[in-house]
């Protein structure tokens, strides 16, 4: 046999053994081919199933914010319990109430509710029920206390004020006396306004210019207060408390009467809020609404100054 047929016949077999080799590596036992001191070096991976292996990194959660009106409170993320229906209000939005109820004036129906429910802030009035309203601007300034009347019942009043846009008041007072207080009186409430001209308010506005008779928004002048009641009523239907008036104010003469509890509890808070802000007890400064627009409210029943003069009468408010 020549070298050229030896040498291809040894090509062949390292061939045939190199391809032998390669079926058989998988199935041989690290140690045949490597030696004892590989095993301090192999190592074995843990195979994760695909759909965990395509997780990507957690990330931290953002602190849940407690919107209260003297500060922002930061909850640490494991301390607050998993509901699904939670409402969060973003960090960057608990700046301030104004900017809190811009958040929530985003969301809609039941949501845009939670929102509202979840915004806390202290009373400025000791034993009042806060339900909050996002009808508000920032910068009152209150130089007088609006009074108004409902016209309605307490519900409708409360859920006029909580919808989008709407008008608002500082505080309600209930037929029982019951106070609620919806927005903070540091902020304004849309319960009177001249909508940016001084002829939409009356001349006999006592809050409308400033010293050089430029105009003022009311509702950044004042504290406005709401009182459940009717106001003109038909005395043949309706069954409830008539004040009579013999002078027919507004072209009226029966008038829904206002119970001694309601006014007893606005007595109370309207002198609460005379001491905190410094505005005097007087005509000029505590007002119907019916001396800013043209309105009826809170009409002859409330006398606030004067002996009523009519069925029942009754002595002054604040004689």
């Amino acid at each position: 046999m020549g070298d050229r047929d030896r040498r291809g016949q040894l090509a062949l077999v390292g061939l045939l053994a190199a391809l032998v080799m390669q079926i058989a590596l998988p199935y041989l036992p690290v140690e045949w081919m490597y030696g004892d001191r590989m095993r301090q070096v192999v190592v074995r991976a843990k195979v994760f199933p695909p759909e965990v292996a395509r997780l990507e990194p957690s990330k931290t959660p953002e602190p849940v914010v407690t919107v209260t009106l003297a500060q922002v409170t930061e909850t640490p993320p494991e301390e607050v319990p998993a509901v699904a229906t939670q409402t969060v209000i973003p960090t960057a939005a608990a700046v301030d109430l104004v900017r809190a109820c811009q958040w929530a004036d985003r969301l809609e129906g039941a949501e845009r509710m939670l929102a509202l429910s979840r915004l806390e802030w202290e009373s400025d009035f000791a034993g009042a029920k806060v339900i909050s309203s996002c009808n508000l601007v920032a910068g009152n300034n209150p130089k007088a206390i609006v009074l108004h009347h409902t016209g309605g019942e307490l519900s409708g009043a409360v859920a006029r004020f909580q919808e989008k846009e709407e008008a608002s008041a500082h505080y309600i007072v209930d037929r029982d006396g019951t106070v609620y207080q919806m927005v903070p009186e540091s902020y304004g409430a849309k319960h009177v306004n001249c909508y940016n001209q001084r002829s939409f308010c009356l001349a006999t506005c006592p809050i409308c210019e400033d010293e050089v008779g430029r105009l003022e928004e009311p509702y950044l002048q004042s504290v406005g207060i709401e009182i459940v009641n009717l106001g003109a009523v038909d005395s043949t239907v309706y069954t409830g408390a008539v004040y009579e008036d013999y002078q027919m104010a507004f072209g009226h003469r029966y008038w829904e009467d206002y119970p001694p509890a309601q006014v007893k509890s606005l007595k109370a808070l309207v002198e609460d809020i005379s001491i905190r802000w410094g505005i005097p007890l007087d005509t000029e400064h505590v007002i119907g609404h019916s001396l800013i627009n043209q309105k009826s409210d809170p009409g002859p029943a409330l006398n606030l100054f004067w002996r009523r003069y009519g069925e029942p009468a009754r002595d002054a408010i604040w004689p």
